[in-house]
């Protein structure tokens, strides 16, 4: 309630976003609710100790991910089009018998407020691919729907809705060039 609140949203936290949630501020791996239920967190390892190998605090990477999600991505997490809380691992695993091309969004585990597309397509390097994250600095510039729209090697929005069908109705439409004087363009191919 206290998530979808903050973030103006009318889409919450499912019980995996939780988990997700739980594990990396534990730094558990157990993927059962309940084994967090009697668990505490104290204000110093929510607020002032950083995250095992990162040179953040868990509040410093989530208020990043709801900032993120209030500034430029609300539309698209309100669409479930944003799975936002997995793992790079999970990511692969969800993908594995997916189509190429299909893609996901996730919550960068490395850049505070950044989300990452994480994509299956099989080549002789390999099968998964993870774009570097995109910060609000770059949704401030190009919107998330115009930055997908522009990669064409995505295909399906996990687990398999496809792609325009889900991003087409917040594409920037693209300014047709008005005519002047009486030229006219032909486009001729053969």
């Amino acid at each position: 309630m206290k998530f979808k609140a903050e973030v103006q949203s009318n889409r919450g936290l499912t019980k995996e976003n939780l988990v997700f949630l739980a594990q990396k501020l534990f730094n558990s791996s157990s993927a059962h609710l309940e084994d967090y239920s009697s668990m505490s967190v104290s204000w110093s390892q929510f607020n002032r100790e950083n995250l095992p190998g990162r040179n953040y605090t868990f509040w410093q990477w989530f208020d990043g991910v709801m900032e993120v999600l209030k500034k430029h991505l609300k539309p698209h997490w309100n669409d479930g089009a944003i799975l936002g809380f997995v793992n790079k691992q999970q990511a692969h695993d969800l993908l594995i018998n997916k189509p190429d091309g299909t893609f996901l969004l996730r919550f960068s585990d490395s850049e505070i407020g950044g989300i990452t597309i994480a994509w299956k397509f099989d080549s002789q390097e390999r099968m998964f691919w993870n774009l570097m994250p995109f910060t609000t600095r770059d949704f401030s510039i190009r919107s998330l729907a115009d930055r997908l729209g522009d990669l064409d090697y995505l295909i399906y929005v996990f687990p398999d809705r496809p792609k325009d069908e889900v991003y087409s109705k917040y594409y920037t439409p693209v300014p047709c060039e008005p005519a002047t004087g009486n030229n006219v363009r032909i486009l001729i191919s053969f």
